[in-house]
């Protein structure tokens, strides 16, 4: 491999793998902040030792998701803001096939709801121990918001470029409460997603139309960024051995 094209496959793994920072702006509502604090009762009540603004994972590294946890994982409302929060649904797509979808929350939830998500390893989706009848191509999954028509996902490739999702993982340190459910500690492998249902460009950039949390879940690599590292790094692998030699 020459010089010109080891740097190419260089350049392409940097940039397969460079995240950009989400901007989140207060809003004219109650802001992302003020969401999450308030469901913070320790180390201090009411003030969460995570910081919206920048501790959120960056685009890029929230936009598909597997299930860690082998019982399933659950998903649990904590607000939602926005004026067509009646009508607006949530659920999960498969990675490999975006038009593949199946509903976790529609509507009608409230805060402390819950739904619990499990994909059994012929890639059927169940969603509180009932068969949806719809499959997967396995446990790689991304997270969707529908608003009337439209459909916004976790990974900003499929809204245009726009990231409408926010994730912030859990530095099991906080202790939280959401609805009716007992408090326990905010953990590593759960997740706020908070969202934007209006257009990035013509949205406030708040974050807050619908957020809730889910857990038993970790993000995952594309496929088609490890396989790009993995020719950088035979790239790199022939470069030294010719030099070498």
């Amino acid at each position: 491999m020459n010089k010109l094209s080891l740097v190419a496959a260089a350049a392409l793994v940097l940039s397969a793998n460079t995240a950009l920072a989400t901007t989140i702006l207060a809003g004219p509502e109650t802001p992302l902040q003020t969401i999450v604090d308030n469901i913070t009762l320790a180390p201090v009540l009411h003030d969460s030792s995570t910081n919206v603004y920048t501790d959120h994972i960056a685009d890029g590294g929230d936009a598909n998701w597997a299930i860690s946890g082998s019982g399933g994982s659950v998903s649990t409302m904590i607000i939602e803001l926005a004026g067509n929060a009646t009508t607006n649904t949530f659920g999960i797509y498969d990675s490999s096939n975006p038009s593949k979808s199946v509903q976790l929350f529609n509507g009608a939830a409230s805060t402390g709801a819950q739904a619990l998500l499990s994909i059994k390893l012929d890639g059927s989706v169940y969603v509180n121990l009932v068969d949806t009848g719809i499959d997967f191509a396995g446990n790689s999954f991304g997270y969707y918001l529908g608003t009337g028509s439209s459909k916004f996902y976790s990974n900003s490739t499929l809204n245009g470029g726009n990231d409408q999702m926010v994730a912030l993982q859990g530095n099991g340190v906080d202790k939280i409460q959401v609805g009716g459910n007992a408090a326990g500690t905010w953990s590593k492998n759960e997740y706020i997603l908070a969202w934007e249902d209006v257009s990035i460009p013509n949205s406030d950039w708040d974050y807050n139309d619908l957020v809730l949390i889910v857990e038993s879940v970790e993000p995952v690599t594309e496929p088609g960024t490890v396989a790009l590292l993995g020719l950088g790094l035979v790239g790199l692998g022939l470069a030294r051995r010719r030099k070498a030699n």
